[in-house]
């Protein structure tokens, strides 16, 4: 069993990492409609079926990818009462934290499962010492600890979606002044995914978020 000042310090780290913040560098902000009940725009506005959004992403071992997830890092789009998909961003730090934890604990399980060393001392060989050194050991718990870290954070590959599509929706739209009406259509593949049970997806996952939006631009008169 690993030592409880191993886990207090783990769990220390975590509490830590969930104060840090990141701030955005580049801030769309548009409206949108709150209510489901049809909009009567009295001739004001011109409404039309924007073009689909797609977003992807994507995760390997619980940590979110860098290339997929990172397409507009540090750009947000606010839609003021749009009754949108929440989806949270997980911060990288925390998935690589529990990372860490679980490659210990599994290096540490590997070593006992094989057991310690019996017999008679020699010059290399020592009687009490585990049989399997730290290296060896750690790169055979290194794969079991990236699958529980990918089942810990299966929703990885949707960080930062929302706020990524949200932001899409402002500046691939520039003439709209409302959005309303969205339709959102979420995939996932992962260990606990529609299509079962998949050996990469033990350790990597993948996800979809499309949306489809109406919106409204302003007669100005």
């Amino acid at each position: 069993m690993i030592k409880k000042t191993n886990f207090s310090a783990l769990a220390l780290a975590v509490m830590c990492s969930l104060l840090v913040s990141s701030c955005a560098k580049s801030v769309l902000i548009t409206n949108g409609a709150r209510d489901n009940k049809p909009l009567i725009f009295n001739n004001e506005y011109k409404t039309s079926n924007l073009e689909e959004i797609v977003v992807e992403g994507s995760a390997f071992c619980g940590i979110p990818s860098f290339s997929k997830n990172n397409k507009n890092n540090h750009k947000t789009g606010f839609l003021f009462t749009f009754n949108g998909v929440e989806l949270g961003k997980t911060k990288r730090i925390l998935p690589t934290l529990t990372l860490v934890g679980y490659s210990f604990a599994s290096q540490l399980a590997v070593q006992r499962a094989l057991g310690k060393r019996t017999g008679k001392n020699t010059p290399t060989y020592k009687i009490g010492e585990y049989k399997l050194g730290f290296v060896p050991s750690y790169l055979i718990g290194l794969p079991i600890a990236g699958m529980f870290n990918n089942l810990t954070w299966n929703n990885s590959a949707l960080s930062g979606a929302s706020a990524t599509l949200n932001y899409r929706l402002a500046s691939e739209n520039p003439n709209v002044d409302l959005f309303f009406y969205p339709k959102y259509e979420v995939s996932k593949k992962n260990v606990f995914g529609d299509e079962g049970v998949k050996l990469k997806y033990l350790f990597v996952q993948d996800a979809t978020l499309k949306a489809r939006v109406s919106g409204a631009t302003l007669i100005h008169k």
